[in-house]
């Protein structure tokens, strides 16, 4: 092959592997903008599961308070019924009306969204709801009603009660590392509810006399 002839190959590879090197830059680009944008929007996605977690865990410490107190008021009105021949407070109308649970409005809005948590937070956060709404929807059948010829124990309250402030604890330790939370979630107290849920387990298991 004479000079010439090798100077115009060289310049057509020349040509080829400047191509090449163009499309491999292209490809490279291509990746490493996919990768930013994984990136971004894993940032995205957890930034906005942390807002969800926030908002949740703001519900969840009100929502925990109020079944508390209604766990408390259960229980001592089961124990004051006990002790007393006529007692002051009682399981009516008046009772639910001075009780009743608030609706967790966040935790409707932000269902879409709760499957940006991660599993063991959604698991704690709906079986909280469950119970909380398990009390909740109990809570009116403690009231004796004319022709009724059966009644309640104070356990279908007390028990769900108890579960969903106890249990939802884990998560909330969790959603407060996660934010950065200064002051953590002040323990519930459950008053009498431990002892009275035990006496009526025990009552409920005893057999009956032949």
């Amino acid at each position: 092959m004479s000079p010439i002839e090798f100077s115009n190959e060289l310049k057509g590879w020349q040509t080829g592997i400047g191509a090449l090197l163009g499309f491999l830059a292209l490809i490279v680009g291509a990746l490493w903008n996919f990768h930013l944008n994984r990136r971004r929007d894993a940032a995205l996605r957890a930034e906005e599961a942390l807002s969800v977690a926030a908002a949740l865990y703001g519900e969840i410490l009100l929502l925990r308070k109020e079944v508390g107190r209604l766990a408390r008021a259960v229980a001592n009105v089961h124990v004051n019924g006990g002790t007393t021949r006529n007692p002051i407070v009682k399981f009516d109308e008046h009772f639910l009306e001075a009780h009743s649970l608030s609706e967790p409005l966040l935790y409707k809005a932000l269902a879409p969204k709760i499957g940006l948590l991660s599993s063991d937070l959604i698991l704690y956060i709906t079986e909280f709801h469950q119970k909380f709404q398990e009390a909740r929807m109990s809570l009116p059948l403690l009231v004796d009603k004319p022709g009724r010829k059966y009644g309640y124990s104070v356990a279908t309250v007390l028990v769900p009660a108890r579960d969903a402030v106890k249990n939802i604890q884990p998560a909330l330790k969790k959603i407060e590392r996660m934010a950065s939370v200064s002051r953590p979630a002040d323990d519930v107290d459950l008053g009498q509810t431990e002892d009275v849920i035990e006496m009526e387990e025990e009552f409920l298991n005893t057999p009956s006399p032949p």
